[in-house]
């Protein structure tokens, strides 16, 4: 263990891959050591685990979970935990119960604890947002996913807190020297190889899964190539929803405009896909997705109820990140994709636009120095 100043711990689900660049910078800093104790999977879901990675930062947890992580019970050293530690991190997920009980104690001990919490939770039943937040609220220092999150609990009386918004991003400058790599002229060659040439690109990247809608684009792919007949909806993922989005592309005739990726985790071999893409266009509930396509210059075409995203939704700004479609309308959606598509100029003013976003306001760099702020604020309080 280094000499740092100040030892803390977070207690979390399990360490996936978008949070690597997090856990990177934060385990290399000289001014704390964080310690991660954490599962190696999530049942029944397809999330690749990292902490191979960090075996000085993390520890292994058993655990018992019923339907995908609805009720979870962790078998976390509470004593180790307490002993070795300046500050905890916990999640502010109830549904977690071994966390909503060490939480409460802790609280009621004088314990140092900071909940990492949200202030709106995607898909959440009103009735149990309402109880979280009553409990959320009897904790001094609470971490959120954005600046959106802090004003939002605010104004919903939260005025004795000390909240934080750590602004959840990915990392940017890993993304940027990648996508410098990738010249014009690579890019084309790139294309070539894949049959991508003349074609006009729509990207999604998600799991297919039936919560991500994915047969709403299906859908409105010929409307859009009524206006846009070279159109070519590429996607990124793998689910159990593949063999019936494959069955509605070929029903529908679009076999030849539609590519199925399946899964990429590798950020090289991420980047020439979203480099080549005009748009990134998701029908439902959206998250960090959002800021990966920020990170390359790609404008989003999403639906506007903020209330259906999550957090990561406060980053977008209607007409300079990309533009809105009615829920669930296939009209509006293919007319909105169509309309920006047709719009050059301000793809190409969104191209920047979301850029300067990724790389000043919504990264790992930022997350890791907010996360630091609030522990040591807990700790000298």
């Amino acid at each position: 263990m280094k000499n740092c100043t100040h030892r803390v711990a977070i207690l979390t689900n399990i360490l996936t891959t978008y949070r690597q660049g997090f856990y990177d910078r934060l385990f290399s800093r000289e001014d704390i050591f964080v310690t991660v104790y954490c599962q190696k999977i999530i049942p029944g879901m397809n999330l690749h685990s990292i902490h191979e990675r960090y075996p000085d930062n993390v520890r292994i947890v058993n655990f018992i979970s019923v339907k995908e992580e609805k009720i979870v019970w962790q078998y976390i050293p509470w004593r180790e935990i307490i002993n070795n530690n300046d500050v905890i991190f916990i999640n502010g997920n109830p549904r977690v119960l071994s966390d909503f009980l060490f939480a409460n104690y802790l609280r009621l001990t004088g314990g140092k604890i900071v909940l990492w919490s949200q202030a709106h939770s995607y898909g959440a039943n009103i009735i149990t947002e309402k109880i979280r937040l009553f409990w959320t609220k009897f904790f001094k220092y609470i971490f959120v996913y954005t600046d959106s999150d802090t004003i939002s609990l605010k104004e919903k009386g939260f005025k004795k807190n000390y909240i934080l918004g750590m602004n959840n991003g990915l990392d940017q400058k890993i993304i940027d020297t990648i996508s410098s790599k990738w010249s014009d002229i690579q890019l084309k060659k790139w294309r070539d190889t894949k049959s991508l040439d003349n074609m006009v690109m729509i990207l999604s990247c998600a799991r297919l899964v039936s919560k991500n809608k994915f047969e709403q684009i299906i859908q409105a792919l010929p409307l859009m190539m009524t206006k846009i007949p070279n159109l070519l909806w590429c996607i990124i993922g793998d689910g159990d929803e593949k063999k019936n989005l494959e069955v509605k592309v070929n029903t529908a005739g679009l076999q030849d405009h539609v590519r199925f990726i399946g899964s990429i985790y590798d950020e090289n071999e991420l980047a020439p896909w979203f480099l080549s893409s005009d748009l990134l266009v998701h029908p439902a509930s959206i998250g960090l997705t959002l800021l990966h396509s920020f990170g390359y210059g790609l404008p989003v075409v999403i639906n506007g109820e903020a209330k259906l995203h999550g957090p990561e939704y406060a980053a977008f700004e209607p007409e300079r990140t990309g533009r809105n479609f009615i829920t669930g309308n296939i009209q509006s959606l293919a007319d909105t994709v169509v309309s920006l598509l047709s719009d050059r100029d301000a793809l190409v003013k969104m191209k920047s636009y979301t850029l300067r976003i990724a790389r000043e306001k919504y990264n790992v760099d930022i997350m890791v120095e907010r996360f630091v702020q609030i522990a040591q604020t807990a700790i000298n309080a």
